[in-house]
């Protein structure tokens, strides 16, 4: 890239987890622009994993095991790997490539995914989730949309809960009050995120993050981050996907000056 593409002397605040935010980073590190990691969420496994193991030993009860997540095929695959017992005629539900991706790496094909989109909502638009038992693998204190809606429509629903999204113990040592608001950015994947980030910060940085140019994963997100006290409209990527996300900052950066 050359030194002045439109992401030349801006700053970027990268909120996701360390683990998950690696291809970002790696698509980031093709321009100049300088690079905050700010985690904002902390993946571990569940302390007790005995009920979720449990609804994996009845693996064949169940018509369709839908994943939510990455972190929900790796922390759910590694308890499944552990019993004797193994995916038979079950439809393997995804909620977007990322996850699909996750699934192959265990030699598992996933037979629906969303035509677009990440949300519960755009799972929902995929014919034949009604009426069936069916297990969802999230983590803990997931979004219940989908479970609501798959009931509704005559879905017997059992969720195993396999990981946990905490807010970090301690935070990066970086002061993000020294860069400018002008030409700096702060990247939201979730809802969690926007609300971690805001704990994390203090007074003078959180008065710094209201007034930053934001990218949000979605329309929800953006509303969480207005009524924490973001005061600039966020940008609305078309997804919380990494290459969404790279689209918008792209498109910001084009415009921001």
């Amino acid at each position: 890239m050359t030194a002045r593409t439109p992401l030349a002397d801006k700053t970027v605040v990268v909120t996701r987890p360390v683990a998950q935010a690696q291809n970002l980073l790696s698509s980031l590190g093709q321009y100049p622009v300088k690079i905050i990691q700010f985690p904002t969420i902390e993946i571990r496994a569940v302390e007790n994993a005995e009920p979720a193991t449990d609804l994996f030993r009845s693996l064949a009860e169940y018509d369709t095991v839908i994943f939510n997540s990455v972190n929900a095929v790796h922390h759910a695959m590694r308890l499944i790997q552990s019993l004797s017992t193994t995916f038979g005629k079950q439809r393997i539900a995804a909620l977007g490539p990322a996850t699909r991706a996750a699934l192959e790496q265990y030699g598992l094909l996933t037979d629906v995914v969303p035509k677009t989109g990440f949300r519960s909502e755009d799972l929902l638009d995929h014919e034949g989730l009604q009426g069936q038992n069916i297990l969802i693998v999230r983590g803990v204190g997931g979004r219940e949309y989908l479970v609501q809606r798959l009931r509704e429509r005559g879905a017997r629903v059992d969720i195993a809960e396999v990981y946990l999204r905490l807010s970090p113990a301690t935070r990066p040592t970086v002061d993000l009050c020294t860069y400018s608001v002008k030409n700096s950015v702060v990247l939201i994947h979730s809802a969690d995120s926007a609300h971690n980030l805001w704990a994390l910060c203090t007074r003078d940085e959180q008065r710094w993050i209201a007034t930053v140019a934001l990218i949000a994963g979605s329309q929800r997100i953006a509303d969480t981050a207005t009524a924490i006290g973001f005061v600039k409209s966020p940008i609305i990527a078309k997804d919380a996907s990494d290459a969404a996300m790279l689209d918008a900052l792209l498109t910001w950066a084009q415009t921001s000056g």
